[in-house]
């Protein structure tokens, strides 16, 4: 990458959305460890468990080559440099959530509920994690780099990393649920 597109994207922190990051590693136990606070196994209605695949330090390459090489070539030769910088050394680590295809029920909504958790569990730790869904997700050339057999598709992808900024200021929370409940404890 040249250093001129580098000092166009900035040399200490990056954004994915609306999230920058900083260039610190997030351990892999700490990502193993928000896994299990989340526990998916709440929100999947199939007896086959979703799987994650992490891509951090050097193994950033891997998922930016799936990426890349799944982009239609007038893409790929317009947003090249960006894709490198963002998947390479912007954002930290790639979590890809995995499903098997062939369970009956859309498994769309579990995860966007799951992936809710999961950011929140994350911001607790002063960690962003930006849940991404795109159509290259689904492309049979990352499909085959990724490893996965037509068995399987692909939920969604987090990016993860620390922040400047508290991670709970991206959060909405919206109304409680308490003040959705209406109480019926007498008659009318």
């Amino acid at each position: 990458m040249s250093s001129h597109t580098k000092h166009e994207m900035g040399n200490v922190r990056s954004q994915a959305g609306s999230c920058e990051f900083s260039p610190l590693p997030v351990p892999k136990a700490v990502i193993g460890q928000l896994l299990d606070e989340a526990d998916p196994s709440l929100y999947v209605m199939s007896s086959e468990p979703w799987r994650f695949m992490l891509f951090a330090g050097e193994g950033r390459q891997l998922y930016l080559e799936a990426v890349r090489q799944s982009y239609p070539p007038h893409l790929a030769d317009r947003y090249g440099d960006w894709a490198t910088y963002q998947y390479t050394e912007a954002i930290p680590a790639h979590l890809v959530v995995v499903a098997p295809f062939a369970a009956r029920e859309d498994q769309s909504l579990p995860a966007k509920a799951w992936s809710r958790r999961f950011s929140l569990l994350a911001a607790e730790k002063g960690l962003h994690a930006v849940w991404k869904m795109n159509d290259y997700q689904h492309h049979p050339v990352f499909m085959n780099l990724m490893g996965l057999t037509p068995e399987e598709k692909v939920l969604g992808v987090f990016h993860i990393g620390y922040g400047d900024q508290p991670a709970f200021r991206h959060v909405d929370y919206g109304r409680p649920a308490s003040e959705l409940m209406t109480v019926y404890d007498h008659l009318v």
